[in-house]
């Protein structure tokens, strides 16, 4: 998802009718955040999953988005909330994995989910996808320093997130006995500290976020490499919502465009830890 991510239907997708619990669900609910008396829509009669609400799926993986007591922060926490208050509605957020978010949205059982996620054409296919909120690229995180190359991984085991968009490309050029897939940051990041895997393949801003919070990890960008597709380009980060909210879509198109003109998206950037001049999609 911030991810570089691929479409999950491989995973959840295929088991629409299954409840969030099943692919991995926290539960964890976030406070919820009433509009202001007398708030007026920026877009007005905007259709949600229920009138007067907003309800977003939130897969914690700092700093896109992180679990701040009762409620969610983080780059994508603080620009979901403005978009909440835009719209005078009331924000109700729910911690969910990241393969279970998309699968969630897949299935129309939430307005959004956030947390760092890459746009894609496969996954444009299936999910409705925002405008970009901004930019991100990949690095590896290991315990030994790495040279940031594909060759400098031969040999090793590498840990990914389930649902991230470079996934399949690691497998095929690595083995897939050699690329070991998790359900969320924390337990990837266990696994390499006690040396299960060589290194975690995250965003970068997630791996330097990382770092700077263990100094036990070196993080390195990963150079771009033919072979994982994902390596060559500036990756754009969006939300995610059923495909077939048109007018959902449209709108939370719109307050983003707002949000990034406005410089809000830069200042949540900058307020955890990115440069802020990674608002806003890539140039064309």
């Amino acid at each position: 998802m911030k991810l570089g991510r691929t479409v999950v239907a491989a995973t959840c997708g295929m088991l629409a009718a299954a409840a969030l619990t099943s692919c991995g669900s926290s539960g964890e609910d976030g406070e919820n955040t009433s509009p202001a008396a007398g708030c007026t829509p920026a877009h007005p009669d905007v259709q949600t999953l229920r009138k007067g609400e907003l309800n977003v799926l939130v897969y914690v993986t700092p700093p896109y988005t992180v679990k701040e007591g009762s409620t969610f922060g983080g780059v994508e926490g603080q620009i979901v909330e403005q978009i909440a208050k835009l719209e005078c509605l009331q924000l109700k957020e729910k911690a969910v994995s990241a393969a279970a978010g998309l699968a969630s949205i897949e299935a129309g059982r939430a307005d959004i989910v956030v947390g760092g996620i890459y746009f894609t054409e496969d996954r444009a296919k299936v999910l409705g996808l925002s405008a970009p909120m901004y930019r991100d690229g990949m690095a590896l995180l290991s315990k030994d320093g790495l040279d940031g190359t594909l060759d400098g991984l031969a040999g090793k085991t590498v840990g990914v997130i389930q649902g991230y968009l470079w996934n399949e490309d690691f497998q095929k050029a690595l083995g897939s006995d050699k690329v070991k897939l998790y359900q969320d940051s924390a337990s990837l990041l266990t696994d390499v500290k006690n040396g299960r895997v060589d290194a975690a393949v995250l965003t970068s801003a997630e791996a330097g976020y990382r770092a700077a919070q263990d100094s036990s990890l070196e993080v390195v960008a990963f150079q771009p490499s033919p072979q994982i597709a994902a390596s060559a380009s500036q990756n754009e980060v969006v939300m995610a919502m059923p495909k077939e909210k048109t007018a959902l879509i449209a709108v939370v198109d719109d307050d983003i465009k707002t949000l990034v003109g406005d410089g809000t998206v830069a200042s949540a950037l900058e307020a955890n830890g990115m440069d802020p001049s990674l608002a806003g999609p890539a140039a064309p």
